[in-house]
């Protein structure tokens, strides 16, 4: 696309809107924040798939990858253009926030520097098992190069740790924290890479391939970890190390009315 209204690559133009806008909201979802596009975000789209995002979220998506975040078909910085939307401001959303999805993916402020209780888990977070030195973990992701990991999240220790290549790394940026709104949640036993078809699809390699959250024992621990299934099991971040389980549960979401206790 060309013409004045677009903008050759990401970084260009002023900020997205902050998450207390109370514009108008699109019934249109970025699919790397799981949000509803509002009247005033700053929206751009892949040149060759027309795939729309925030441009915040593009902006560090394309810092790690060189891939849409939707398809996987191949983007660059420069191979990206602004959208200038123009609609009615009396839409259905005037007054009322947009609805909230069953799970969201809510952004954790790690830094040194923020407020004390800004590393807490928010209301409905799950938590599940501990870490080797007993601290309660709560399942979350993080970006480590082009993969989105599973997580796992301790609030002690303001970080979240994820398996990637035999090792087990520290992720203090751009994390989130798995949240449940009315609905509840439920563990499905799993071996050497199976999954359910509902599974939640937390994170992706670098080629694409979905990644679980899963939970399992280790050493008499029960510990969230990453079910990767072409490696056929569950690694799990321990002490440094990337260690694996070949049997383990993973994680579904089930409707609050439904939901096995």
């Amino acid at each position: 696309m060309e013409g004045d209204n677009t903008e050759s690559a990401v970084g260009e133009g002023g900020e997205s809107a902050p998450a207390t806008d109370s514009s108008p909201a699109l019934n249109v979802l970025c699919a790397i924040c799981n949000e509803f596009f509002r009247a005033n975000d700053i929206i751009f789209s892949t040149s060759k798939c027309g795939h729309v995002f925030h441009k915040d979220c593009l902006t560090r998506w394309l810092n790690r990858s060189s891939t849409c975040p939707q398809c996987r078909s191949s983007c660059t910085r420069n191979r990206v253009h602004r959208l200038y939307l123009n609609f009615s401001e009396a839409t259905e959303y005037d007054d009322t926030e947009p609805p909230k999805m069953p799970i969201e993916w809510v952004p954790l402020d790690l830094d040194v520097h923020s407020s004390p209780d800004a590393h807490l888990p928010p209301e409905g977070a799950v938590q599940c098992g501990t870490n080797e030195d007993g601290l309660p973990t709560y399942v979350a992701r993080g970006y480590y190069d082009d993969d989105l990991l599973p997580s796992v999240y301790v609030p002690e220790k303001k970080a979240a740790y994820g398996s990637y290549s035999c090792r087990a790394h520290v992720l203090t940026d751009d994390v989130e924290i798995l949240v449940l709104n009315d609905c509840d949640h439920k563990w499905v036993a799993g071996r050497h890479g199976s999954f359910p078809q509902d599974a939640i699809h937390t994170g992706y390699s670098e080629l694409g391939e979905v990644t679980y959250t899963g939970r399992g024992f280790y050493e008499g621990i029960l510990r969230l970890g990453k079910v990767h299934p072409s490696h056929k099991v569950m690694y799990i971040p321990h002490r440094g190390q990337e260690v694996n389980v070949n049997t383990y549960e993973v994680l579904v979401v089930t409707p609050r009315d439904h939901a096995e206790r």
